[in-house]
């Protein structure tokens, strides 16, 4: 899920603006309400209605008020001077949501990669395995000496690939030798938490 609102709030520079907009919908109800009293010959009980357009024009005015956004600030807290607030930069106000949902991304790609990358390798080195073992079922049922590699005529991506395999086993065995140290610690920190609660 995103990281952002799922619906962007309304976005005004200043309260003025706000209470400018409020203005010119409570003007345009009222117009829309002479008019429509005015049509069905009523004009004379517009009285009667006012109570319950301002009523109901409040209401919406506080309806709307979490959904807004005055100079970047959301509007549930109360409301500032704008003298001492600085102008919102819009652009970078959307430049910093692209960076975190672009880390939101790498993040989650990262935790796939980490779920899924241990159990590859482990198939590959099984696979591995099997071959390098069926190579020497093969060699030893037909009793052949192993062919002489001239070290000059190995491939070097092959090379490559296993000064990296080499440089990777160094590193898991350190590894597996520390989360070995730490699942040892594991019994005694645990009887130490538990000896602590209350």
């Amino acid at each position: 899920m995103d990281a952002r609102e799922d619906l962007p709030k309304i976005s005004v520079e200043t309260e003025q603006d706000w209470r400018r907009l409020q203005r010119n919908i409570s003007t345009a109800f009222l117009g829309r309400l002479d008019l429509e009293l005015q049509s069905q010959g009523a004009s004379h009980d517009i009285d009667t209605f006012l109570p319950h357009m301002n009523q109901f024009l409040d209401t919406l005015f506080a309806i709307t008020r979490p959904n807004l956004r005055i100079n970047g600030r959301t509007t549930e807290e109360p409301p500032e001077d704008d003298e001492e607030m600085e102008p919102f930069d819009e652009a970078l106000d959307r430049h910093i949501w692209s960076l975190s949902d672009q880390r939101l991304k790498w993040d989650r790609e990262i935790a796939s990669r980490r779920r899924t990358r241990p159990a590859e390798v482990e198939m590959l080195v099984h696979e591995i395995h099997n071959q390098h073992r069926d190579v020497d079922v093969v060699d030893t049922t037909q009793g052949s000496d192993p062919p002489d590699v001239d070290d000059h005529t190995l491939d070097p991506e092959v090379e490559e690939t296993f000064v990296n395999a080499v440089a990777m086993s160094a590193q898991l065995s350190q590894s597996i030798s520390m989360v070995y140290e730490r699942a040892n610690r594991f019994p005694a920190v645990a009887s130490e938490v538990k000896a602590l609660k209350p």
